[in-house]
């Protein structure tokens, strides 16, 4: 009898630890202290988007996001590591685990906020009307475009709204032949974000553009994705995009990679 109470006992004993081991496997890890303990951050990019991320000549990651990924690490005292994967797979692995986070131009729209927590931006990049310089045509708004002819993508996400307003698409896939058309008259106007015109005048200094006027409804913000509800993982890219504002490193690696301060919103108050 005492025999069969002590096994019964036992056996109750190893029925209670297997459930309380898997109570705890079932609890969720808090991702913060996950990338603490593994000792680096884990980072989705592209790498073929200059300037925000690509492989430089020498096989090194480089550009804005790269620059702000690394300083993100630095900040949460980890290594950094990058994993380069196609546009369309980048958000789906931060849920899947590949990668804790995504730096690679990630605009924080709302559909995308359904989904993920977003930290606050850092990098703005508005749409704007590029010319040839001193906007011979006097473009100040949407409305001076009615009748001109715009080099653009096909693809472009204006082109409806182009066309309502009695824009001619004269489609050309490259910035590089959108800014030509523009040059040699073929078309009106092209329409560059900052980033895209900051890269283009880099390569093109001799070309005379200008910016006619910026669209203050198409301004994105660039912000860093993490799953829902990792509330101390937001909190600390937060606070790590905060110490690069106020120590104007922010500032250094905009004006490194874009020629320019893109580090804030151009139409807010």
């Amino acid at each position: 009898m005492k025999k069969k109470i002590t096994f019964l006992f036992v056996l109750v004993l190893v029925l209670s630890l297997f459930a309380g081991c898997a109570k705890k496997e079932e609890e969720p890890v808090d991702q913060l202290d996950a990338i603490k303990k593994a000792g680096k951050l884990v980072v989705g990019i592209e790498g073929t988007y200059p300037p925000f991320n690509f492989v430089d000549d020498d096989g090194n990651y480089a550009g804005y996001d790269v620059d702000v990924a690394k300083a993100v690490a630095e900040h949460l005292g980890v290594e950094i590591e990058f994993v380069m994967a196609e546009w369309d797979a980048l958000l789906i692995g931060i849920n899947s685990g590949r990668w804790d986070t995504v730096i690679a131009d990630v605009t924080a729209t709302d559909e995308r906020r359904e989904t993920y927590d977003f930290s606050d931006p850092y990098c703005f990049t508005a749409r704007q009307v590029v010319v040839p310089k001193g906007n011979p045509l006097g473009l100040k708004s949407l409305e001076d475009l009615n009748g001109l002819k715009i080099a653009t993508n096909a693809t472009n996400s204006w082109v409806p709204r182009l066309e309502e307003l009695g824009v001619t698409i004269v489609p050309i896939d490259d910035p590089t032949q959108c800014a030509q058309a523009v040059l040699s008259g073929n078309a009106d106007f092209c329409m560059f974000n900052d980033a895209v015109l900051g890269e283009y005048r880099k390569n093109h200094p001799e070309d005379e553009l200008e910016v006619a006027f910026k669209i203050e409804s198409d301004v994105n913000e660039v912000s860093i994705p993490c799953r829902k509800g990792e509330e101390r993982l937001l909190a600390e890219f937060n606070a790590a995009i905060a110490e690069l504002r106020e120590s104007g490193k922010l500032l250094e690696y905009s004006e490194k990679w874009f020629h320019q301060d893109l580090t804030f919103n151009p139409f807010a108050e």
